[in-house]
Order: C-alpha cells, then structure tokens, then sequence
C-alpha cells in the first residue's frame, strides 16, 4: 500500500506539480493573484538554505520567455498587503532575477507548523533539499511542533526507518555534514561513518572514502574495522578538519544574526562588531524599488 502523507495535500493546494495555470485554479476553487515581488518575503523557517545560481539564472531565462507558469503559494505576514512565501522561493527568487515586479500567487492563511510541513514536502517532491537540510527540518518538526518519528514518518509519506535514518546524519562532525551537504559523499555515506565510534576515524575515513570512490559498503567495512582503516590511511592526515582557529561566541552569534536578517530582508547584509560593546549593521539596496520595499519592511506606516 502507498503511504498518503501531506504530499495529496500539497497537490490539492498547487494542483498536480505540472498542471497549467487554469487548471489549477479550477482544481484548488483558490483564486490567483498578481502579487508585487516588493510585498513578498522569504520564509526565514525555509528548508531549503542553498540555490545553485547556475539553475536559478536557467529558470529566470525561461521565465522571461514563458512566464511563471505554476503560482507560489503564500501567507499574509504581519503586515497588511505583505506576504511571506509558503512554497516557491525558487520561483520567486528567479522571477526578481527575470526583472518581474509581480508574480501569480495563491494566498492562504496557513499556521507556522503547517507552513513548515507543505515548504518540506514540495522540496522533497521536488528533490531540491540535500540530506542535511531534510534532517534539519525533521528535527524543527520534532523539537518545535510535538511530533514523533513515527508521526512524522506518516505525515511526510516517509517510513520511520527512513526518517530516523536522516536524523542520525546530525550526529556527525560539521566537517563531513559539509562534505554530504555539498554531494560529495551520499547520505548512505553519511550513515555508514557513524558506524566508526571514534569522531577521528570519522573525518579519516569520509576523506578517504571521498578521495577512493569507496562504495557505502566499503566505508562500512572500514567503520566498522578501525584497524583496517588505520592500514589502509597509513601516514595521512585528516585535511577535513579547519586550520582556521575556533569562532568565539559573539562571533557565531553575529554571523548567525547576519543570516537571520538576509533571510528575512531578503538583500546583502553585513554585521560587523567594531569594539567591546558597539558594531555596524550594513544594508544594501539596488534599486528605487527595493529602496522601497525595505523601508516598508522596516518602518512600517512611515511615509518620506
């Protein structure tokens, strides 16, 4: 039997993933909308964290050629007129590319849980999220919103086996989460390390599995066997660890509130600390029209 999760509910909300404008509509009983890109924002709560410029530029070619064919779908935010993007940030961020000002989209009032889930499950659809971030947002689903493995599991259309498997790749050290999140090793890669107890051994083998094209099998064994692996990567050092000294606390939490703010101003955003107690936010604007959407966002009623 196939297992029905939140993936029928996505389709009733777009419409099959490959169905024309029209029919959408006709299937959903939801109206379309021509929607300003300056009353939109980014979901800071997005799964997905990485856009390759190469198919963002690719899709923002065909859509000046044939328009956005499949609508966003949308929340209102917490201002009157505003919209934050439930699904389609790709879409929207190829549009403004494309020189767009407005794009078609489906307005609903959604919760931030329910949100969350139908921004998960188009990415996944979609194939567009790497392990590490399905991992991250199987862990926000649980530790923020009172799910279980096995309930999400059925609410995504998952087996458990299989979301319990994509948590496990939290554990290991941010250097091979990088490696895994970039493609270069698989997640099946990803979970055959932790079968090595010893986080050293982790690091040596991830390189060395990268470096051989070793099979999941392969790095299995070696996990498995820390004598062989040590045979095996005789007189190599680890080159996966960072030679760069260890960020202090006021350093990550900067950098984390620099990306905070990109998310949610969607423009370049630069915080520096200048002395012990006092810094410079830096935002940057390319346009009247982005000039104008910022302002808005920030003071909000304000005219000039």
């Amino acid at each position: 039997m196939v297992k029905k999760g939140l993936g029928s509910g996505v389709d009733a909300l777009f419409g099959s993933m490959s169905a024309p404008l029209a029919q959408m509509q006709e299937q959903s009983g939801d109206r379309v909308l021509e929607l300003k890109l300056t009353d939109i924002a980014a979901n800071p709560g997005q799964p997905r964290r990485s856009f390759e410029q190469g198919k963002l530029n690719e899709l923002a070619a065909s859509i000046r050629e044939q328009g956005v064919l499949q609508p966003i779908l949308v929340r209102p935010a917490g201002q009157s007129g505003k919209y934050e993007i439930v699904a389609g940030e790709r879409r929207y961020r190829a549009a403004r590319l494309a020189g767009l000002s407005t794009i078609p989209a489906i307005v609903k009032e959604l919760e931030d849980k329910t949100t969350l889930e139908i921004a998960l499950i188009e990415n996944i659809q979609r194939q567009e999220l790497n392990p590490l971030e399905e991992a991250a947002s199987y862990r926000d689903l649980l530790d923020n919103y009172g799910y279980t493995q096995a309930a999400l599991a059925t609410r995504l259309g998952k087996s458990r086996v299989y979301v319990a498997n994509t948590l496990r790749l939290l554990g290991l050290p941010s250097e091979i989460q990088a490696l895994i999140a970039k493609g270069g090793l698989s997640a099946g890669h990803g979970r055959a390390l932790l079968m090595a107890e010893d986080k050293a051994d982790q690091l040596l083998l991830a390189e060395y599995a990268k470096e051989q094209g070793l099979s999941v099998r392969q790095t299995e064994d070696l996990a498995k066997n820390p004598a062989a692996l040590h045979r095996a990567t005789a007189g190599r050092t680890v080159k996966l660890t960072s030679s760069k000294p260890v960020d202090k606390p006021q350093d990550l939490l900067l950098t984390a509130v620099g990306e905070k703010l990109r998310e949610r101003l969607q423009t370049k955003v630069s915080v520096k600390q200048l002395g012990k107690r006092h810094g410079r936010i830096t935002l940057e604007y390319y346009s009247d029209e982005e000039l104008e959407r910022l302002l808005d966002m920030l003071l909000p009623g304000v005219t000039f």
